[in-house]
C-alpha cells in the first residue's frame, strides 16, 4: 500500500489547533506532499522505522543513538485508506502541558515517541489489516484519520518533581465519529509504547460494535492492550 507523508494547509492547521475541544469530526482538506526533512532528520528518522518496525511489539526501548527529528512529525503519513496527523501533548508532570499543539513545547524523549508513532503507522499500513479496510467500505461516518496523541511521563514540573505514575500501554480511541485519536505513551524511561496492528483489529471491531449499537455513532469505541 503506498504511503506518503501529509501536508496540511494552512486552513488545516487551524482546525486541528482546537481538535481537543472543537465540534468539527475532522479536517475538510488535506493536501498530499513530501515532507522536506533535511538528510540528518531523514538519517534519524531512519533509525526509528528500524526500531519499530515489529508491528506487534506494543513497548519499543530505544538504543541512545536514536534521536527525534529536529523537524516537527505534525504532517504525518497517509495509506491509500487512512491518514494519521497532527501534535497532541498530554504531559503528565505538574505543570505539564494538556492537549498542547506546538512541536517545540514537546521533551526529548515525547517527540521521539511521536515520530515513533508516525513510523509505526507507516508500518502498519505497509501491510493494513483486511478489517480496517472493510469496515472503511462499508461505513461511510469515518475516513480512517486519526489524530497523533502522546502521553508522556518523561519530564519533570519546575522544582524537579517526576510525573503521576509511569506509562502503561498505547490505545486507540474514537473521540468523535469521524476523528480517531493515535495514542502513544512516553514512559519516565524513555521507551515508548505504540499502537500495534493487533490493535488496529481490535479497534476496528469494537467500533464496528459500537455503531450497530449506537444509531451508526462509534464515538467512544477504543482498544488496548
Amino acid at each position: 500500500m503506498k504511503l506518503s507523508l501529509l501536508f496540511v494547509t494552512a486552513f488545516v492547521s487551524a482546525s486541528v489547533a482546537v481538535v481537543g475541544c472543537s465540534n468539527a469530526d475532522e479536517p475538510e482538506e488535506l493536501a498530499e506532499s513530501e515532507q522536506n526533512l533535511s538528510e540528518e532528520d531523514e538519517a534519524k528518522l531512519a533509525k526509528i522505522r528500524e526500531a519499530v518496525a515489529d508491528v506487534d511489539q506494543q513497548h519499543v526501548v530505544f538504543d541512545e543513538d536514536v534521536t527525534a527529528p529536529a523537524s516537527s512529525a505534525g504532517l504525518g503519513a497517509r495509506s491509500e485508506g487512512a491518514s494519521l496527523y497532527g501534535v497532541d501533548w498530554f504531559q503528565k508532570w505538574a505543570g505539564g502541558l494538556s492537549a498542547d499543539h506546538g512541536w517545540n513545547n514537546g521533551t526529548v524523549y515525547g517527540k521521539r515517541c511521536m515520530w515513533a508513532s508516525v513510523a509505526r503507522f507507516e508500518a502498519i499500513m505497509a501491510d493494513a489489516p483486511p478489517e480496517l479496510a472493510d469496515f472503511l467500505a462499508e461505513y461511510s461516518n469515518w475516513r480512517g484519520s486519526f489524530y497523533n496523541w502522546n502521553d508522556d511521563y518523561s519530564g519533570t514540573s519546575a522544582d524537579g518533581q517526576p510525573a503521576f505514575g509511569d506509562a502503561r500501554g498505547a490505545r486507540l480511541w474514537a473521540w468523535r465519529t469521524g476523528l480517531s485519536k493515535w495514542i502513544s505513551a512516553t514512559a519516565k524511561d524513555g521507551s515508548c509504547y505504540l499502537p500495534t496492528k493487533q490493535m488496529l483489529v481490535s479497534y476496528v471491531a469494537a467500533c464496528k460494535a459500537r455503531a450497530a449499537s449506537n444509531d451508526g455513532e462509534m464515538q467512544g469505541c477504543e482498544a488496548r492492550r
